[in-house]
């Protein structure tokens, strides 16, 4: 009679951990920021470091390694928008006063409506005010494009030069188009960045929304952005891609803007 017991608790308990598993594959792919692991890694985190606000809660629990990481998240944050146009959602972010890299995709509906940063002192920025457009370049055989705004704008990010000394990076977009989000990440075969046109970032779980986001050293450097997923196997891998600083500042300078 025990053993029959035990056996149906155990067939229980492998039901329940299968659907667990089953619902987590699912988060991986529809939300992963919030797959169990890093919902459990993140409490531990705050538990053994009590955020003061908001903002601190998002940095604490998703890890950022970087020195004074609420002030290089606003940094950041004021330097990037968020694009719409047509169907398409994405981020963008200000390498000049009036010139912003993205990514190519984000912008193949047409002519794109853009939103800067709305700041809150203690969370997440939220999209603001829309800025207007002169024109938008796209660049041939790459996921990178350009938009030129009317006026300037008072924030904007230094491109990075130097693959080989980052230990951390940060990254900022827009999924959902309703907040400013952050991730970790770290370079990973920082060579190709200095080889090729792209970055290969790690540790990271880039989704719909973020493309065109601004991938930044811990200085607050731009290093990249993130360019398009073909599949989800990128996120399931935590690993993204993007077009590197390099590349953005060679055709940036072709423009003639800054």
């Amino acid at each position: 009679m025990l053993k029959n017991k035990n056996r149906k608790t155990a067939t229980l308990l492998l039901i329940v951990l299968g659907i667990v598993a089953l619902h987590n594959q699912r988060l991986s792919v529809s939300d992963p920021e919030n797959t169990y692991p890093k919902r459990i890694r993140r409490a531990i985190r705050l538990w053994l470091n009590p955020p003061a606000n908001e903002l601190e809660r998002h940095l604490i629990g998703k890890g950022i390694s970087c020195g004074k990481p609420a002030r290089l998240y606003r940094a950041v944050a004021s330097a990037t928008v968020v694009v719409k146009s047509g169907g398409a959602l994405g981020a963008g972010v200000f390498i000049g006063p009036r010139l912003i890299a993205t990514a190519a995709h984000v912008v193949e509906g047409g002519r794109p409506n853009v939103f800067l940063a709305d700041m809150a002192d203690d969370s997440l920025a939220k999209p603001g005010k829309p800025v207007a457009v002169a024109r938008v370049r796209r660049i041939r055989g790459l996921d990178l494009a350009f938009i030129v705004t009317r006026r300037a704008h008072a924030s904007w990010l230094k491109l990075q030069w130097d693959y080989e000394n980052n230990k951390g990076l940060m990254v900022v977009g827009h999924p959902n188009g309703k907040y400013y989000s952050l991730q970790k990440a770290r370079i990973k075969k920082k060579g190709l960045a200095a080889k090729s046109e792209f970055i290969v970032f790690k540790d990271n779980e880039i989704f719909f929304g973020n493309s065109g986001g601004a991938i930044v050293n811990c200085n607050g450097s731009l290093a990249g952005v993130v360019s398009m997923m073909s599949n989800f196997q990128n996120t399931l891998l935590k690993r993204g891609i993007g077009i590197n600083s390099r590349t953005i500042a060679a055709h940036a300078g072709r423009l003639g803007i800054r």
